[in-house]
């Protein structure tokens, strides 16, 4: 039996370990005595990191192509001002392609580049982290308000 606890304490340990070098490597821009010009967590991850985003993100994944206003309905919710701010964001660090129709009236799409595929699949990853642990999340809440 402690030879299964060793074993344990050693995987526990190696993914301390993998832990820490990945968090280094990921935060190797910050100084904390002074401010850093870039930070990953701040100047790349929080764009696509809010609710909005995330949500733009999986539901143009569900689609090849897809209009602002049909993108809009999905997204409950949301205003025409802060989806139009958050695609232009998204376009801007290449996570969509935005193409534009010249047409009467005109007709504007939306769907993912590879950039944005593979994101998603991130997405998706973390999605399947969220229900494999969403009821102990939901419990700990629970406890937590409940002090």
């Amino acid at each position: 039996m402690s030879e299964l606890s060793n074993a344990e304490e050693t995987n526990a340990d190696n993914q301390l370990v993998k832990n820490e070098k990945r968090l280094k490597k990921i935060f190797k821009y910050i100084d904390p005595k002074e401010q850093p010009n870039f930070c990953p967590v701040r100047d790349i991850f929080s764009v696509v990191s809010d609710k909005w985003s995330v949500l733009i993100i999986g539901f143009l994944g569900q689609h090849d192509a897809i209009r602002f206003n049909e993108l809009k309905k999905m997204v409950y919710g949301i205003s025409s001002k802060i989806l139009s701010e958050r695609l232009k964001r998204l376009e801007r660090d290449g996570y969509i392609e935005r193409k534009v129709y010249v047409e009467v009236p005109i007709r504007v799409e939306y769907k993912l580049t590879e950039l944005g595929s593979s994101y998603l699949n991130q997405l998706l990853n973390f999605g399947d982290w969220i229900g494999q642990f969403a009821s102990q999340i939901l419990k700990s809440r629970k406890a937590y308000d409940g002090k």
